[in-house]
């Protein structure tokens, strides 16, 4: 009778499902997010399928959803070799590229300072993009989740919650409908994330809140 009653209670609290391929992040979650979150019921599934089995007729208030996942039309995912990696970064810009000739530019100095230094990191970026593509993990696992969100549970709020994410994957989750994006602390090793994720998830939980009343 007491568990019947616990489980009611827990029933009536609103649900966040938490959507994401990762077992290290769904034990964030769990140990870091939930504990500061007694007025949320966190339902954690791998897959959308798993997801709506868990939530059998249950409508949560919010879908939280990771962006990058296993894309499963790699059918041969490989690690970029460092041999591959060096040749391809020979063409980059350095930073002898951003200060040459910088004190006799005429013009917006600043804005020519920000152009170059960004050209150094759009390099990195492209090639980020590049390696996880060869690896077989990109947006397509949280886009997909998004739409299957939309087609099911339709005026469910669905937000983004990623450590990977590019530009270029924030202008495709908004153009997908996402109602938000949050970004997941990363620390130096599991255990400092362990820890930015514990200091920042009342923050999370709040912003969580105010999307799902």
């Amino acid at each position: 009778m007491q568990g019947a009653l616990l489980l009611w209670r827990e029933m009536l609290k609103p649900a966040i499902c938490f959507i994401d391929d990762s077992d290290f992040e769904h034990e964030l979650v769990r140990e870091e997010i939930a504990p500061v979150a007694s007025s949320l019921d966190f339902i954690q599934a791998y897959t959308f399928e798993e997801a709506e089995t868990l939530l059998a007729k249950r409508v949560p208030a919010l879908f939280l959803l990771d962006l990058w996942g296993n894309d499963i039309t790699v059918t041969e995912p490989r690690i970029t070799t460092r041999k591959e990696l060096n040749e391809k970064i020979q063409g980059f810009n350095t930073l002898e590229y951003v200060f040459e000739d910088l004190d006799d530019f005429k013009g917006d100095v600043i804005n020519e300072y920000l152009k170059r230094f960004f050209s150094i990191i759009d390099g990195w970026r492209s090639l980020f993009e590049e390696v996880c593509d060869r690896v077989g993990q990109n947006r397509k696992y949280g886009l997909f989740n998004l739409r299957q969100v939309r087609k099911y549970y339709p005026g469910v709020p669905a937000v983004f919650y990623t450590r990977k994410s590019l530009i270029s994957d924030a202008v495709a989750m908004f153009k997908a409908g996402a109602d938000g994006l949050f970004i997941k602390p990363t620390g130096s090793n599991d255990q400092d994330t362990h820890c930015l994720t514990r200091e920042s998830a009342p923050k999370l939980v709040k912003e969580l809140l105010s999307i799902q009343c």
